[in-house]
């Protein structure tokens, strides 16, 4: 009686974790277009883009397990807005603050370009913004804002990042500026 539940708790375990895994799986963007160095292997172009998609699900959901699995511990951001923290920190805060004024952002990435250890994507955020920002009350408005990125990786990692955001159409639609 105590092995067939041993092994039947054993199983639910397993389920779980393998339920949890699939949910995982299920928030990763997929690009819409990726070309990729010619010089890489199958095995190394399809790590750099799971990293670049863990990365993305990450902005695509909030959820700070995506991040910590695709960025290292020692992560340098190469274009840190003032007032940001930088590293993984500065990431969570960043995500926090845009999730609060546009809670159903969603991160497309439209193109993906693969040279050696870096990722180039092109990026659209979506959303809606019904959360105040910066003290600004949500305007309701839909959002659409393109992003660029380059991503340097090590060992399976992010190790540092460039980025630009069009920061003036995403204030503008929220109604920050005119």
């Amino acid at each position: 009686m105590k092995l067939t539940y041993l092994i039947f708790l054993f199983f639910a375990i397993i389920k779980q974790t393998v339920i949890a895994q699939v949910s995982l799986l299920d928030n990763l963007p997929t690009p819409k277009s990726v070309t990729i160095d010619q010089a890489l292997t199958k095995g190394e172009s399809l790590e750099l883009i799971q990293t670049a998609r863990l990365f993305y699900a990450f902005w695509n959901t909030g959820k700070e397990e995506y991040v910590r699995e695709s960025v290292s511990e020692n992560f340098i951001d190469n274009t840190l807005p003032a007032g940001r923290p930088q590293g993984l920190s500065g990431l969570l805060v960043a995500s926090k603050k845009i999730r609060l004024a546009v809670p159903d952002l969603v991160c497309t990435i439209d193109d993906m370009l693969i040279v050696r250890d870096k990722i180039t994507a092109r990026l659209t955020f979506t959303g809606h913004n019904t959360g105040s920002m910066n003290g600004h009350k949500p305007s309701g408005n839909a959002i659409s804002f393109l992003a660029i990125d380059i991503l340097l990786i090590k060992d399976g990692k992010i190790s540092e990042d460039w980025h630009i955001e069009d920061n003036l159409t995403f204030f503008r639609q929220i109604g920050i500026v005119q």
